[in-house]
């Protein structure tokens, strides 16, 4: 596999993790309660998780580009790239016309 497949999947592996880690301000917003009180929202809370839910309303997007691009990968490789770590390589040997993974 070339270094550009390998450099993609990484970086595609990065836009799954960053659609992820956009939910971290909303979890923090919700520990403060489902309902925030009067005292919590004079003291900034609902602005924080009105921009914590605007920052998530993009997140269907990340992971339509993500698929898009694994799907693509997959086609182009024959391989699942879901995980960049993880490294199969096909071997040449045939065995019965079923491709063995080395």
């Amino acid at each position: 596999m070339g270094k550009g497949y390998q450099l993609l999947r990484w970086v595609n592996f990065g836009l799954l993790v960053a659609a992820a880690l956009k939910f971290i301000p909303l979890l923090l917003s919700l520990a403060q309660g489902f309902t925030l009180t009067t005292e919590q929202i004079a003291a900034g809370l609902a602005a924080d998780r009105a921009w914590a839910l605007d920052l998530i309303s993009d997140t269907p997007y990340l992971l339509m580009v993500w698929l898009v691009i694994a799907v693509w990968l997959h086609r182009r490789t024959g391989q699942h790239l879901l995980c960049p770590w993880r490294t199969a390589e096909v071997s040449t040997h045939e065995t019965d016309g079923v491709h063995r993974l080395s």
